[in-house]
């Protein structure tokens, strides 16, 4: 995976508007509700880019929670962040990831991932053209397909909600189950308390 991330070091390099985290305000509902949903405390943007979403847009503000920020072809986010987080996010990343390449990082998203992971995936060519010459999106397919990757290389289980946008656009939710035992677990938690209280 190296050679493909000097290529994008090379192309970051030479395209100072690439990977300004501009695609990060289409999804910024779906990571306020999960936050919510799950009362997650810690992020993880996983191919975080430029990350001027945040550093100069302050997304993260509509759910309050600044992300740890990860990113193998920039410099200042090449380094994999220690521990493990409540969610972890990705925008528009996978489809850069080559597909042989594709079972280790989901592996480490969901190694990472206590609570949930959200992936938001293209599914047509990109305008961008790698000093290669390849296309920078190589790895374009459909719902049932990462599904498949996401249930047969996770770690672990952990609720995952991907939306595709583009020619192949989808949502699916994967391992809800686990996501309603914690609120039905929670919920008898509370009722606990509240008798206590009385």
């Amino acid at each position: 995976m190296n050679y493909w991330i000097e290529q994008y070091k090379q192309y970051h390099k030479e395209h100072n508007e690439y990977g300004n985290g501009g695609g990060l305000k289409f999804y910024l509902q779906h990571i306020k509700d999960l936050v919510l949903d799950t009362k997650s405390e810690s992020l993880l943007d996983y191919g975080c880019g430029k990350a001027e979403g945040y550093l100069d847009y302050k997304h993260h503000e509509h759910w309050g929670i600044m992300p740890s920020l990860y990113d193998p072809a920039i410099p200042e986010y090449e380094d994999f962040p220690q521990g493990t987080f409540d969610g972890v996010m990705s925008f528009d990343v996978l489809e850069h990831i080559p597909e042989v390449q594709i079972p280790e990082t989901i592996h480490q998203i969901t190694k990472v991932a206590n609570k949930f992971v959200f992936l938001g995936i293209a599914t047509d060519p990109a305008i961008a053209v790698l000093p290669n010459g390849d296309n920078a999106h190589c790895t374009l397919k459909p719902m049932d397909w990462w599904v498949e990757m996401i249930n047969k290389h996770s770690y672990k289980q952990v609720y995952t909600h991907v939306k595709l946008h583009g020619s192949m656009e989808n949502y699916a939710i994967i391992n809800e189950s686990l996501y309603m035992d914690w609120f039905l677990e929670n919920l008898e938690l509370k009722k606990v308390n509240k008798n206590k209280d009385l």
